[in-house]
């Protein structure tokens, strides 16, 4: 067996013993809509049940625990983000409105939509 199939044949020998162990951080867009904040979070093949979204003053989690698929038998091969625990933080640099999130979960993507509450920083002050 050449060196570079042995490599791979342990990597995934490796990679399919700790599946359920290792999370995962979804691919994320995030845009800005000058009163919001858009982010596109891609989550195929996880189930809305699962997911659990966070807004916190200056960040957003998402976290969702994977599924077991019905008569599944012995894994030959497991890719998919779907098969593993999928965690995100993301940080934004302003605060948020937290009381205004809304999260929609269609397609495999997750849409949250937040409100921006202003920028953090330093300001300086006019004293009267």
């Amino acid at each position: 067996m050449e060196p570079i199939k042995r490599i791979e044949e342990g990597l995934k020998e490796l990679y399919d013993s700790n599946v359920g162990k290792v999370e995962r951080q979804p691919d994320v867009d995030i845009y800005d809509l000058g009163e919001n904040i858009v982010l596109y979070v891609d989550m195929p093949g996880i189930r809305k049940e699962s997911i659990k979204v966070r807004v916190y003053d200056r960040a957003i989690e998402v976290i969702a625990s994977p599924a077991t698929p019905e008569g599944a038998g012995k894994p030959l091969r497991r890719e998919r983000i779907s098969n593993f625990p999928v965690s995100r933080k993301i940080e934004v640099p302003f605060r948020l409105r937290v009381e205004s999130a809304k999260a929609v979960y269609k397609d495999g993507v997750l849409q949250i939509v937040v409100g921006k509450a202003g920028e953090y920083g330093v300001a300086e002050l006019k004293i009267d």
